[in-house]
């Protein structure tokens, strides 16, 4: 162990990685009607908790992160205490604001995982600060519970004091002050004469990752609730039994804290709730006793199927799922109107880039819902750089100008986030400061660079025709190459916003109405229940699906997403065995093996009707409309009983393939890709002919382009954005549409991306399959994609 005193040692230089690969990020899927300007604090803090106080007592808000103190209005670095580092990470999880001994000076605690320690640091008041801006705060400790992912400040017993909640790990409990005298908190020269504190037991289903409290029942009482359900308050919290109401199950990685908010003004409380380590930022609606997730229509028998498929009290709803990592919360009126808004951020590198998506660019948003559509809006705070929120924060007023800011705490630095709301003629995008970075050493400036200013930059070929999917252009004839994963991320982000530059935006929250699903009939064959269904897809189509769920299964199950290839008339039901060829039959073959599957039309293919002319704003293309489409199946997928949430992949034959790899690179919940017949470089499709992909099914904006190598994104590119992931590829030497050499390119050209990653974790399986036939998805190849499947879902790899 070591500490950290006076200056930030051992910086990683992760960082200035960070800041070197970042380039244009487009603000896609997002508004930036309410601007920020980031201010960096300090560009070489690795703290990861921060707060506001007024610690000279001039009246103005001071910051206070880890071991140090910024004194507004310059932002001048004080050091204020010593903070222990355990196995890399500083052991100072949260920065909790409050006046723990009494003498009307906000003191900080702290709840922590590696030391598995609460203490508390005790402010010595504005005059002793003023005298000595350097003066060291006493730390005393509160106790030894356990591994704690952070912790908050909620009054559990209602007594009008706020109270310690945990979010035990090892442990599931709470922690009350007892009283203290202010006469007696004046005089003692050691608060642990004076300071004492009650730890009071929870229901041990608790413990896990994220925790949150609030009144879910309506009684007047605070209770507390956990990834797999809530503990009812007793009437008297300190002596009575608090009950556990497994009524849901939300995720074994959420965010801090679990907030209980009435999300859609309906007079209950909800759950506003994101992913810690992986994707996606949720809510789940209360609704009453006897309300479902899903309608039957006349004909469609639910009796034997429905605990399976249907969540019953609580139903989860997706609020964004393009970025991961959200490890932290807040609830705050950013826009002024009166009402709470959601404020989230990416943590960086929480487990050393291991988790899904950790290693893109990090950001932060607030999320405006609006109840009349019961969708939520996303605003762009941050984008790129090295701005993040890591595990504790708040949204205040920093500046005093009557709005609310954002301060973000990170092991990447410590910056705030002016709202430019009301000024004149405000920025129409997140910006960054330039200036000399408070704290750090004289004259040092800002290594940030202004990402606004470099061009989108596609990959491009070598000369011996392969792409170096490694090669970053930062614009102005400069290059560089990704490294580390960390540094690919930006460079995956790219190759997405080139993409969706010819397809289409991905839309964002604002279309993610309610799945309203409604289930039109239930078959049972001999393995499994045949679905039919169809769900809104967003406020203009729904789309008619089969769901096919083993019969006999005890445990949530892995899923897979099956999209059909380009029989018009069948669509959907050749996949599922009700017609055309036998070799097509993989929804239906892969439910028989125990997975859940769901299949669903292409617009205007099968049973789904769609008008690619009247929604050409929404949808510029039948390709992002189908992504879409398959996004919103991932929500539904999710949402099952059934289904093991973080088990979901997508297989598709041509077609189907195609829209498959579309769908994995632009949602990262597809946790394994098989695609048969599906891809080609480019120039190698049809000797290079793309008129068939200008219809509006599929990509119209390709016909301004002369050529596959002219447009700005190539199938191995998008290859790359699927690693590390697991994928499976069937290319047949025989294909006459998808030429095999164009595939061998693109093996050729991922490999060194799957080598980036395997320096830093081992990357899912990535299998080129050659068959020698036609454009066909063999028997032979299927059984081994399925086989390939079961190990990968199953963690054999």
């Amino acid at each position: 162990m070591k500490s950290f005193q006076t200056h930030c040692g051992g910086w990683s230089g992760l960082a200035l990685v960070l800041m070197a690969a970042s380039f244009s990020l487009p603000a896609r899927h997002a508004l930036t009607d309410t601007p920020f300007r980031v201010h960096t604090l300090s560009s070489d803090s690795e703290f990861s908790a921060a707060t506001v106080i007024d610690i000279d007592g001039d009246g103005r808000p001071d910051v206070v992160s880890g071991a140090f103190w910024y004194q507004a209005p310059d932002w001048d670095r004080h050091t204020l205490r010593d903070v222990t580092m355990i196995r890399g990470r500083f052991d100072d999880y949260s920065n909790l604001a409050m006046d723990v001994d009494g003498d009307d000076d906000l003191d900080i605690i702290s709840v922590n995982y590696r030391s598995k320690s609460l203490y508390w640091c005790r402010n010595p008041g504005p005059a002793a600060m003023r005298a000595n801006l350097d003066l060291r705060w006493q730390q005393i400790e509160i106790d030894r519970p356990g591994s704690s992912e952070t912790g908050r400040l909620v009054d559990i017993d209602g007594d009008g004091h706020l109270d310690i909640l945990p979010s035990g790990t090892t442990f599931a409990a709470w922690y009350r002050l007892q009283p203290v005298p202010k006469a007696a908190s004046k005089a003692a020269a050691d608060a642990r004469e004076v300071v004492s504190w009650q730890r009071y037991d929870l229901p041990a289903e608790l413990i896990g990752h994220g925790v949150g409290a609030g009144d879910v029942n309506g009684d007047g009482r605070v209770d507390v609730v956990g990834p797999s359900g809530w503990a009812l308050a007793p009437p008297d919290p300190l002596t009575g039994r608090w009950r556990w109401q497994p009524e849901f199950n939300l995720a074994n990685d959420c965010g801090l804290p679990i907030l209980v908010h009435d999300v859609d003004s309906d007079g209950d409380a909800d759950l506003i709730w994101s992913r810690g380590h992986n994707y996606g930022i949720y809510w789940t609606e209360q609704v009453g006793e006897s309300e479902s997730s899903l309608q039957a229509t006349p004909g469609g028998d639910l009796d034997e199927v429905e605990p399976l498929i249907s969540s019953r009290k609580w139903i989860t709803h997706a609020i964004d799922t393009r970025w991961s990592c959200a490890h932290t919360l807040v609830l705050a009126d950013m826009d002024g109107d009166g009402n709470d808004d959601l404020v989230a951020g990416k943590r960086f590198l929480g487990h050393d880039g291991k988790d899904p998506g950790e290693s893109d660019p990090l950001q932060i948003a607030w999320y405006g819902f609006d109840s009349g559509t019961r969708t939520w809006q996303k605003h762009l705070a941050s984008i790129g750089g090295t701005v993040a929120i890591d595990l504790d924060t708040v949204c205040e007023d920093i500046d005093g100008d009557g709005d609310v800011d954002i301060l973000a705490p990170s092991r990447s630095g410590l910056h705030w986030l002016e709202n430019t709301k009301g000024e004149q003629g405000n920025p129409a995008a997140p910006t960054q400061d330039n200036e000399v970075q408070k704290g750090d050493s004289p004259g040092r400036k800002s290594q940030h660079r202004d990402a606004s200013a470099l061009p989108l930059n596609p990959a491009r070929r070598a000369p011996e025709a392969a792409f170096d999917l490694l090669r970053i252009d930062a614009g102005g004839g400069e290059a560089q190459r990704a490294e580390t994963p960390v540094a690919f991320g930006p460079r995956r982000q790219q190759i997405l916003a080139a993409f969706e530059s010819i397809a289409g935006a991905l839309p964002g929250p604002h279309r993610r109405r309610d799945l309203d699903v409604q289930i039109s009939s239930v078959e049972p064959t001999d393995k499994y229940w045949r679905i039919k269904l169809s769900f809104a897809s967003d406020n203009v189509s729904r789309v008619p699906a089969y769901l096919l769920v083993p019969m006999h299964i005890q445990q949530r199950m892995p899923a897979m997403l099956c999209l059909h290839p380009s029989d018009a008339e069948l669509g959907k039901a050749e996949i599922c065995g009700l017609g055309g060829e036998p070799s097509r039959f993989y929804a239906h073959e892969l439910a028989e093996r125990g997975f859940v599957c769901l299949a669903p039309d292409y617009p205007n293919f099968g049973e789904y009707e769609f008008d690619f002319a009247a929604n050409r704003e929404a949808y510029p293309s039948g390709t992002i409309k189908a992504v879409w489409d398959n996004v919103r199946v991932l929500d539904l997928l999710e949402s099952l009983p059934c289904v093991e949430r973080d088990r979901i992949g997508v297989i598709g034959h041509s077609h189907g393939g195609r829209s498959g790899l579309f769908t994995a690179a632009l949602d990262g919940r597809v946790r394994a890709v098989v695609t048969s017949c599906g891809f080609t470089a480019l120039a190698d499709y049809r000797r290079g002919d793309l008129s068939g992909w200008t219809v509006d099914r599929y990509m119209p904006a390709i016909a301004g382009f002369q050529s596959g190598s002219a447009l700005p994104f190539d199938f191995p590119e998008l290859l790359a954005t699927i690693v590390p992931r697991p994928l499976f590829v069937s290319a047949p030497l025989r294909d006459e549409t998808f030429d095999v050499a164009g595939v061998r390119k693109c093996e050729a050209s991922l490999k060194p991306v799957v080598e980036l990653y395997r320096r830093n974790e081992k990357p899912g399986d990535v299998r080129f399959v050659y068959p020698d036939n036609g454009h066909e998805f063999p028997k032979a190849v299927r059984e081994e994609a399925y086989q390939w499947l079961r190990d990968v879902m199953l963690g054999k790899d």
